[in-house]
């Protein structure tokens, strides 16, 4: 794509090249039989004592397993014979079509896949092929259509490598993914949740797909945005994490850290490096009590070691900058109390603990954020000591 947009001569090869690429990511996903007609596809023996009403379909499961196989000729001739048996099935359409792209037949294959289409556009190669038309074409709306159609009656396909990269590859494309998704199809889900196994340039450009439908207004929700967020975290790519996350999550704010007041606080676990994630331990017990004002609320604490432990902990990625972190620590009557221990620094790096002042229970430590690091933990501990810790308001400020 050139500025604003603008495609490319460059940019066209590269689109048609791809394109050529989801047809055969799809060959060998679609070319299976199942039972009765894989066997048989196999077995010229076994299909031969297969009744005459089943016969044209196993000549379609026979060809599509010599089209997976890469013997081209073998199921070219299939497909000949199915056409032949049964012109009015659009399955039998697709194979010739299939075997005669593969046979550098493109003017054979596009005449039939044309067929095809006219019969129905149920047949997963058909619409893969007018799929991989619309991408070569540049016409990137109908290739959304295409695929939307495809993954509304095989969501799995979205696992097949390399099928959407003509389209999340590109702005037009992504936006074009996007106005199929509006739609909240059957698939929608499965594109936001399941990432295990994609790249994390392929993660990127999901999210911001996900970042435009939010902009539209269609937020999948938190926990279907948990893993892409996490993922990116992983690979460094935190500022994309964060947009996406705030984007798709309504609990997620602006504040840092977020949800300060543990409004939104899980007992359950954080899904995302971005929420409070509270730390277990056998020797401390957190009760969840209310706050000032609702929804606001506070954490009673009890340590019963004689050691300090780690309860709380979040990722932030502030903007570099002077800031004053503070937060509440009381005993629960109300009393300050320094049981709480604050800690501060780089992901990477060793954390800096925070030699607080405090205004009664309101304790505070200014803290300097470099450009040398993009994310920072920000963990709080109990110290050991005679009374239970009251912990509520945790917030980063820029300093005054």
């Amino acid at each position: 794509m050139g500025p604003g947009g603008a495609r490319t001569g460059g940019a066209s090869t590269g689109i048609a090249k791809a394109a050529g690429l989801v047809l055969c990511c799809l060959l060998a996903a679609f070319s299976l039989g199942s039972g009765l007609d894989r066997q048989a596809a196999h077995s010229l023996r076994w299909a031969a004592k297969i009744p005459a009403l089943f016969a044209d379909q196993t000549l379609i499961s026979r060809g599509e397993a010599e089209l997976n196989a890469g013997r081209l000729v073998a199921a070219y001739e299939d497909g000949v014979a199915a056409v032949r048996r049964s012109p009015v099935d659009p399955s039998s359409s697709a194979l010739l079509a299939s075997a005669r792209l593969g046979l550098d037949d493109p003017a054979g294959a596009q005449r039939a896949f044309r067929v095809a289409g006219q019969m129905g556009w149920r047949i997963p190669l058909t619409q893969a092929y007018w799929m991989q038309q619309a991408i070569a074409a540049g016409n990137l709306d109908i290739a959304a259509t295409r695929m939307d159609a495809l993954l509304r009656q095989h969501p799995w396909v979205l696992g097949q490598p390399g099928l959407l990269a003509p389209l999340e590859g590109s702005a037009e494309g992504r936006s074009a993914i996007a106005k199929r998704l509006l739609a909240a199809p059957s698939w929608l889900s499965a594109y936001a949740f399941n990432v295990d196994g994609l790249s994390p340039e392929v993660i990127g450009e999901r999210a911001q797909v996900l970042t435009i439908l939010a902009a539209r207004g269609l937020r999948v929700g938190c926990d279907m945005a948990a893993p892409p967020t996490t993922r990116l975290v992983d690979t460094g790519r935190v500022a994309e994490a964060l947009s996406l996350w705030r984007s798709q999550c309504a609990e997620a704010g602006t504040a840092i850290p977020a949800d300060p007041e543990f409004a939104n606080l899980r007992i359950s676990g954080a899904r995302t490096y971005f929420e409070w994630d509270l730390l277990g331990s056998a020797d401390v017990g957190v009760v969840i009590v209310p706050g000032n004002k609702p929804p606001a609320q506070q954490l009673e604490i009890h340590n019963g070691s004689s050691f300090t432990r780690p309860v709380l902990r979040q990722l932030i990625a502030p903007a570099p900058g002077h800031y004053r972190l503070s937060w509440h620590a009381s005993t629960p009557d109300g009393r300050p109390s320094n049981q709480a221990l604050v800690e501060f620094g780089c992901r990477q790096g060793s954390p800096q603990r925070l030699v607080p002042a405090a205004q009664g229970s309101l304790w505070h430590a200014d803290v300097i954020i470099g450009s040398d690091c993009s994310i920072h933990m920000l963990t709080v501990s109990v110290l050991p000591g005679p009374d239970d810790l009251r912990l509520g308001s945790i917030r980063l400020d820029p300093a005054r």
